[in-house]
């Protein structure tokens, strides 16, 4: 197994790889805190441009897969960068391919100093378009990080603390493109996995001019 030195600095954590340094998204807490037989992606910051610089030299196609993302990159930007790859990873045609191979995001457990990681190996970002609305069939979910909409453009956000779900109702979640990928965390990992019971596999992104 690969280790990484992981450190506090100024309440945040970073990984130290390459000589660049990646601001990980925090969180008070997790369920895995090692991965063997991994491969990694990073997705570095550009702070001179905003862009989002993927690095994916080391994956090996057999092993399970660690994505290491900068906490403040655009989701919609995250969003491409792993859909390309989880693409080339579930093609059929790999001969290298492994089906009981997981993907994974790392995170810094801030309260326990250590690094931990989410399984997210069914999670699936698609484009949300509006014109094809009534064929999703479900209820929509406008996630923003400081609330979230039943309609797109209807009414205020409702705050995050009002939020609650109906049993045997499918909600389909399509997340403002425009937030950070710590944002994003603290939504998808925080707010709906950890309060609603359960992992949300199929994520939209809103592309917002």
């Amino acid at each position: 197994m690969i280790r990484y030195y992981v450190y506090v600095l100024c309440t945040f954590l970073f990984l130290s790889c390459q000589n660049k340094k990646i601001e990980l998204p925090q969180v008070k807490d997790v369920e895995i805190t090692q991965v063997d037989n991994f491969s990694q992606v990073h997705i570095f910051y550009e702070e001179a441009t905003g862009e989002a610089k993927l690095n994916a030299n080391e994956l090996i196609s057999s092993t399970n897969w660690v994505f290491h993302i900068d906490r403040r990159n655009n989701l919609e930007k995250v969003a491409k960068h792993f859909s390309d790859l989880q693409e080339k990873k579930k093609n059929p045609r790999n001969p290298h391919s492994n089906p009981d191979a997981h993907v994974y995001f790392s995170l810094a457990d801030i309260p326990h100093k250590q690094l931990g990681f989410i399984d997210v190996t069914n999670l699936t970002f698609l484009t949300y378009d509006p014109k094809e609305e009534l064929k999703y069939g479900n209820t929509p979910i406008f996630v923003y990080p400081d609330g979230f909409r039943l309609k797109e453009n209807g009414g205020e956000k409702t705050p995050w603390d009002k939020f609650g779900t109906y049993k045997n109702v499918y909600y389909i979640y399509i997340f403002s493109g425009k937030m950070t990928f710590q944002q994003f965390i603290d939504i998808y990992w925080t707010e709906l996995h950890q309060n609603d019971g359960g992992i949300i596999s199929r994520i939209y992104i809103l592309n917002e001019k």
